[in-house]
């Protein structure tokens, strides 16, 4: 049998389902707009069919997701209507018929929408109450996220859609890697710890528990609660560390009531024994929180002006909207093993008082943040397509239409001026916006040269004791490093972007006379390496503009983990500094070899 071909012409017929349009096409399902009988549904076509053996893994997944989809009857779970196979009865390609809803996901319903607290708590009371009925049933959904939460414009009703991960008690174990499939950023941090401990063990599974369902509803709620524009497409912080707790969500916007403020931080609790002991704990929680009359609940998450797309300086052009490039998932996850993409636990980056740039101010904590990222899971075989989800309305041009989950059946236009556009490829930002922003944050808008402006960073406590109480390591103390583990011990073209460093072999014993004893041989460094033109290392760290006949700039290379051959691994504040020789099309002709310092702050 082979693979089903994406996007059937309009009018074919799938037993008596006539096919309107394709609304998502993803790698191991399709999903059509099909109407019968004058009404509409959505109709999920598995891309494999039973016969072939590496396709029988999908087929099996397909298979469950019907089963676990014909147990569920709950008005804010998609409803399974019919199911079958296509186009041959016994040897064919699995479908399902599903409700067809037409609304917003749950981060574009808080964009467009402007919610107040008690509007969203009563959305998430709701699906709270559908998780409770599904775990009374004994199915867990295991991808909860904003994407897989719909809210039907008919009637504001929140749906949960997409049952291509779940499993219910009585199902057969399909994973072949140590996690189950699903979506990184909501996995509970308890499953990185699980990867860690049993990376030897070829045949260990992970046990998906309720505890995990909450800390992925904590992480999706924490998210509207926080982000003034969560439908835009950036890094984000990451939630899941196993050390570092996110910044309570009241810090990030003080709008948010406290009592809703903690319940969310206990959601996402390092420790599950922290977090409500179960769904219907939960649901207690949140209906205490809904009846709640005070003032602080009829105020709308996000000012509407927050959410609003800023404006461009005055006498330039808005910059379009480029194309989004499409990452394979194995891409992403190479990236994030070695991105430092931590929300600092107690002192937040600064930016140069541009509080109300909140996605910067995300992206730059992504970027350049010093705590430890956890592993990511292993690759899962399947991206499957969400379950039937009409379009709000017919899409644009390609170029305005908001980057979605492949397969996605979520087909909505750019909520109207809420996206931030960002400066064209080739196209330097503006000298103003330039000037206002810190060096970080500037490097990652594409500013070069003098219009950078250096800020301090405060290395976590969490890496502070990492490295002085249980390394030994003193800030006095410089090791000898290649900044670059891709370069020798040699002057390189380096390249800025996720970087390896690796300890070498000092030629002088004053770099360091205790180099061995307190960085062993093979130790590596995760991080990112950044060209900056313009600047160079002063004094006690100190980074000033260049002057006549200094360098033309200098490369930083920051590391946020250290890792032993022995398998121990810490968080760490690392920091290589090297001039640059010659800077050109972005990147620094420059010693891959230097001294790095550990670091508690850079003034």
């Amino acid at each position: 049998m082979t693979a089903a071909q994406p996007g059937l012409p309009p009018g074919t017929l799938i037993d008596g389902w006539r096919v309107v349009k394709t609304l998502g096409d993803g790698g191991f399902a399709i999903v059509h707009h099909v109407e019968k009988n004058g009404q509409a549904f959505a109709l999920k076509l598995s891309r494999y069919g039973p016969g072939r053996r590496e396709d029988e893994e999908a087929h099996a997944r397909a298979r469950r997701e019907v089963t676990i989809l014909g147990m569920l009857d709950h008005p804010n779970i998609v409803r399974l209507h019919a199911h079958g196979k296509w186009p041959d009865p016994k040897e064919g390609h699995l479908y399902a018929v599903l409700d067809y809803v037409e609304g917003w996901t749950w981060a574009e319903w808080v964009q467009r929408k402007h919610p107040t607290f008690h509007e969203v708590l009563c959305a998430c009371l709701k699906i709270v109450a559908a998780l409770l009925y599904m775990h009374g049933k004994g199915v867990l959904h295991r991808d909860l996220k904003p994407s897989n939460v719909v809210i039907r414009k008919s009637d504001g009703e929140p749906i949960l859609i997409d049952f291509g991960c779940a499993t219910h008690t009585q199902a057969d174990d399909l994973t072949e890697s140590g996690l189950h499939p699903g979506t990184e950023r909501y996995r509970a941090p308890e499953q990185f710890t699980f990867l860690r401990t049993h990376k030897d063990e070829h045949r260990a599974r992970y046990a998906f528990q309720v505890s995990d369902e909450l800390f992925a509803f904590g992480a999706m709620l924490y998210e509207v609660l926080t982000d003034p524009r969560p439908t835009e497409e950036r890094e984000r912080p990451v939630l899941n560390s196993a050390i570092f707790t996110p910044t309570p969500a009241k810090k990030l916007n003080p709008r948010v009531p406290q009592a809703l403020s903690e319940l969310v931080m206990s959601l996402l609790a390092r420790n599950p024994a922290q977090r409500p002991v179960d769904t219907e704990a939960l649901r207690r929680e949140v209906t205490e929180l809904v009846a709640d009359t005070g003032q602080e609940y009829t105020e709308t998450v996000h000012p509407p002006s927050q959410q609003r797309q800023p404006a461009p300086p005055e006498g330039e052009e808005p910059a379009a909207r480029a194309p989004t490039r499409k990452r394979s998932p194995g891409k992403l996850r190479a990236v994030g093993a070695r991105l430092v993409a931590h929300a600092r636990a107690s002192k937040p980056l600064a930016v140069g008082g541009m509080a109300a740039a909140a996605g910067l101010v995300l992206a730059v904590a992504v970027s350049f943040n010093l705590s430890e990222a956890p592993e990511p899971a292993p690759a899962p075989r399947e991206a499957p397509a969400p379950s039937g989800v009409a379009p709000l309305e017919p899409l644009g041009s390609p170029a305005a239409t908001a980057p979605q989950k492949e397969g996605s059946t979520v087909t909505t236009q750019k909520p109207e001026d809420t996206q931030q556009a960002p400066t064209p490829r080739g196209q330097k930002p503006s000298t103003a916006k330039c000037r206002a922003l810190p060096l970080m944050a500037a490097l990652a808008a594409g500013c070069t040269g003098a219009q950078i402006r250096p800020e301090p960073f405060e290395c976590p406590s969490g890496a502070r004791d990492a490295m002085f109480k249980e390394l030994g390591w003193d800030t006095g103390d410089h090791f000898a490093m290649l900044m670059d583990d891709r370069e020798g011990n040699r002057i390189a073209w380096l390249t800025p972007g996720e970087v390896v460093g690796v300890t070498r072999h000092p030629t002088r014993r004053s770099v360091n006379p205790r180099h061995w004893d307190l960085l062993p041989r093979g130790a590596r460094f995760y991080g990112r390496l950044y060209v900056v033109p313009g600047f160079m290392q002063g004094s006690q760290w100190e980074i000033r503009p260049v002057g006549s006949g200094d360098p033309p700039g200098m490369v930083v290379a920051r590391y946020d983990r250290v890792k032993f051959e022995d398998g121990r691994e810490f968080p760490v504040c690392f920091v290589v500094i090297n001039d640059a020789q010659e800077i050109k099309d972005g990147k620094a002709l420059a010693d891959n070899a230097g001294t790095g310092d550990a670091v508690v702050r850079w003034p």
